[in-house]
Order: structure tokens, then sequence, then C-alpha cells
């Protein structure tokens, strides 16, 4: 089977209005890129355990069930429409690996379902995966009602005891132009390779209900040898936060300040990095009740209590890294030389 064959893998909680409003996109982009490579294309919407009527909606719009697999012997003319739903909530993470599992290609496009996309939003991702070394590809991605360019590529870098990875910066494709790299691919709008995504692991449950699992195994890929690239010409239009807009906000930011400790405890495995990152995130957490921001406090004791996963999984990776701290920093450090690309930050 060609690896233009690509399975949309679309997370969902109680988002019915959501995939009302933005899912005629993607299978019209779906049915495009069917027209223009002739392959095989399918959609998989994962329920996380939802309460609203997405299943009976999706049965309605010819969604099938993702345990029946569809037959390889013939290239469908039109998208495959299947679904999958949790047995209870899972969160983001999990809910992308059973999506991901249960996917029928070698190609994972995961897709937030508040994301609205250009028809040929797959077309120009597939052709990075002609390199082995390609773990995923990831879009570029506008505010919905805005029109702000706010997702495109990602460097890395080391900075006040924490691994920078939001420092963006913008580009444009031409034809036979070095790719562009990223530091991680977002779980919202990235094309993946299914093969390294399972050997990886996948989205780790310890940073379940969400934030950060992404950015976690996009480093882990580039610490096992792979790449990540951002192809400016693939785009996505997204409404930001639509569904963590639901949740309580200070749960929110602490689990989103627990998995950025989880992810660095993790992954940071140059000694005098480490220490850098102790010596600036110990104090901010005893201080930060006396600063009215208890919540680094909360997020730190939380990341504590997951020590012994977190212990297991570091000595995995060190043992299995190619790549050092310091190799991906010096990467991204020449990246951002780079005459053709602009810092956005």
């Amino acid at each position: 089977m060609s690896k233009v064959d690509v399975s949309i893998v679309i997370p969902t909680w109680n988002g019915l209005d959501l995939l009302k409003r933005f899912l005629p996109s993607v299978i019209a982009a779906a049915n495009h890129t069917i027209e223009q490579a002739g392959n095989r294309v399918e959609i998989v919407v994962v329920d996380d355990g939802g309460t609203d009527a997405t299943i009976d909606w999706l049965t309605e719009h010819g969604f099938a069930p993702a345990t029946s697999p569809t037959s390889d012997t013939q290239t469908p003319r039109n998208v495959e429409l299947r679904m999958l739903r949790n047995a209870k909530n899972v969160g983001f993470g999990e809910t992308c690996n059973n999506g991901v599992k249960a996917a029928q290609h070698p190609l994972i496009y995961l897709l937030n379902n508040d994301a609205e996309v250009n028809a040929d939003v797959l077309l120009p991702l597939i052709g990075h995966f002609a390199d082995a070394e390609v773990f995923a590809v990831h879009s570029r991605v506008y505010q919905l009602e805005t029109g702000e360019d706010c997702g495109n590529g990602q460097l890395g870098y080391f900075s006040r005891g924490l691994i920078r990875v939001h420092l963006g910066y913008r580009a444009e494709k031409d034809e036979g132009q070095e790719p562009f790299y990223s530091i991680y691919a977002t779980g919202g709008s990235a094309l993946f390779d299914r093969e390294k995504f399972l050997e990886l692991g996948g989205f780790d449950a310890l940073f379940s209900p969400f934030y950060w699992e992404d950015v976690e195994l996009g480093y882990k890929a580039w610490k096992r040898g792979y790449t990540i690239h951002f192809e400016p010409r693939s785009i996505v239009r997204h409404r930001i936060s639509a569904t963590t807009k639901k949740l309580s906000q200070r749960r929110v930011k602490l689990v989103q300040q627990r998995n950025r400790l989880i992810y660095h405890w993790i992954h940071l495995h140059d000694r005098w990095l480490l220490l850098s990152h102790l010596l600036w995130v110990i104090p901010l957490a005893l201080l930060s009740p006396l600063l009215f921001k208890p919540v680094q406090t909360v997020a730190f004791i939380e990341a504590v209590k997951r020590l012994p996963e977190i212990r297991r999984l570091r000595l995995q990776e060190k043992a299995k890294a190619k790549r050092s701290d310091r190799d991906i920093f010096a990467f991204f450090k020449k990246m951002k030389q780079r005459s053709d690309i602009s810092i956005s930050r």
C-alpha cells in the first residue's frame, strides 16, 4: 500500500456542534485528495465518552463502526467514514492513540474537531514522507475568527531552566527548498507516520487528560533520530481551545504546568541543563504561594507524585536516545539563522 494513503483521525468530546460546523470541510479535503492522488483516505472520528448525540449524528451521516475494517481490494471513489467511541472519558492523548490504532492507513492526520481545512490541506504534506527519517509534518494554522497566523514552525532552545518550544517562525515554501524543521508537531493539525507513532508509544497517558503530550512526543522523536517538518502550504483555520474552554481554567493551567515539568524530567538528560532547570523551578514552586500564584506549587507537587513513572520513562529514553539535548538545541540554533525564515514570536 502506498504511503499516500491517509487516515484523518479526529478526537471529540461533547463536540457535536463543532463537528456539524467543521467536518464538511474535512470530508471535502479528503475527497479532493482522493481525486488528485488516487489513493485511499478515511476519516475516523473518536468520541471520548461524550454525553451528547455525536454517535447518533455520525451514524445518520454514513459513519460506520471502526471495528468493521473496509476492504483493501479496491480504491474507493469517496472518503471512507468510520467512528469509534471510548467506553469512558480518557482525555485527548489516549483518544488520539485509540484512533491511530484503529486507523487503516500508513499516514495519520491528527486534526482537532474545531478546525476548518483547505481542500488541498493533505497534498503538500504527503511528499515529505519520501524521507524515511520524517516522523511528522505539521500544517500552517490561522486563527479562525481573526485570521491571525498562529501556528507556524517552532524552534527549540534552552533558557532560564526550561526547554523553550514556542519560538515560532514564518516561512514560505518554494520547490526544491530545504525542508523547514520544527521542534514538535501539534496534535491538532499534523500528519504522522503511523508506524513510527506506534513505535514511540503514541501520546503518553502520563500527560492525560491534555496538553504537552504532542511536545513530549515530538522531542522524543528528535532524540530517537527522526525529524519533524513544517509545511506552510498546508492551511488550517482553528477555533482555538474550543473544547478546553468548557473546563475549569484553573484546572487547565494546573495540568499545563504539571505536564511541562513531567516533560522536562523525562527528557532533559544533560546533567548541567537539568541542574539549571531544578535551580529555577524549585525556588519558584516554594515562592509561588507568597506571590499569590499557588498553581505553580500545586503543579510541582502533582508532578512529584508521578516520579516513579517519570523515572522509568527517563531511563527508557536515555537508553534509546540517538541525539543529545545539546545536539537538538544546536540544530535549531543553526535553523534560526536561515535567511528564508522570519521569527514571529
